[in-house]
């Protein structure tokens, strides 16, 4: 029996929910999907599954009266699901994020310093993904300062004892320092300064690991330079196939594709789907 699955977000839809759409054309008995641009409670009847963007979730927020203590800490879910005859928040960013690094990034050093790169909701889960694995030090960098600050005290407050570092763009270039990790969060276009001066990874440690997280950066660059500076890049079709895992798994379909299909599937979308944003 197929799941539904719908998507509220304003604008295109994700590169997730385009993913499960391609999925679901492979596949029409696993899934059933529906994009919405705004919210309704109503839209929710005989739905299994619904994916917010961080937009319209950061609208509902406040309206939610079960809050998990994850949801509550970071101040944001991307995911809800029902349990009974309510539906409950989930963040399946943090889950995904945490998946990849622990497969895939085995003997990341802790010890050393993180850098996570980006703005908001995905910055945030993904500095409390280093904080669950271990990390003491952590730099937030982008180019929107205050806000960057904002993060650092959301984070402070469930971290006591972890340093969230804010650091501006145009300082990254002369940091003295080695960090194991580099994640970046945010789209990242082929003329960005940022991506520009990120290249250099001139602050990570040899070996380290860079991760680019987000799917608008389906091919991307900055992990091609990573592998050039023989660091090890994870990249983020990588990203893709954990939400995707999580995904079937939370909706018991786990068995019903099997690892080699499911990966053919990613390389098959990521080709069709060079520009993903």
């Amino acid at each position: 029996m197929s799941k539904k699955i719908l998507e509220f977000r304003e604008g295109e839809p994700s590169t997730l929910f385009r993913f499960l759409q391609f999925a679901a054309k492979k596949r029409p008995e696993l899934l059933e999907i529906e994009h919405h641009p705004v919210y309704s409670e109503a839209l929710l009847k005989g739905a299994d599954a619904a994916l917010f963007s961080f937009e319209q979730a950061r609208a509902l927020y406040p309206s939610l009266q079960v809050l998990p203590a994850q949801v509550r800490m970071l101040e944001c879910f991307d995911l809800s699901m029902p349990e009974g005859d309510k539906w409950y928040p989930r963040l399946l960013l943090y889950d995904a994020l945490r998946k990849v690094l622990v497969e895939e990034a085995r003997d990341l050093d802790i010890r050393m310093p993180a850098f996570i790169v980006g703005e908001g909701e995905y910055l945030r889960t993904a500095a409390a993904v280093c904080t669950e694995l271990g990390f003491r030090e952590i730099y937030l960098m982008g180019e929107n300062i205050t806000q960057l600050h904002r993060e650092a005290r959301i984070l402070s407050r469930g971290n006591l004892g972890i340093k969230f570092i804010v650091l501006a763009v145009e300082e990254l270039t002369i940091q003295a320092i080695s960090a194991s990790l580099i994640i970046n969060t945010g789209q990242l276009p082929p003329d960005s300064e940022l991506l520009t001066d990120l290249s250099y990874f001139n602050f990570m440690t040899n070996g380290g690991y860079a991760f680019d997280c987000h799917l608008g950066n389906l091919q991307s660059e900055l992990m091609d330079e990573a592998k050039q500076a023989e660091l090890r890049a994870l990249f983020p079709k990588n990203m893709l196939r954990a939400l995707v895992e999580i995904v079937f798994e939370k909706l018991k379909q786990s068995e019903l594709v099997n690892t080699s299909e499911l990966q053919g599937w990613i390389d098959q979308f990521q080709a069709e789907n060079s520009s993903s944003v």
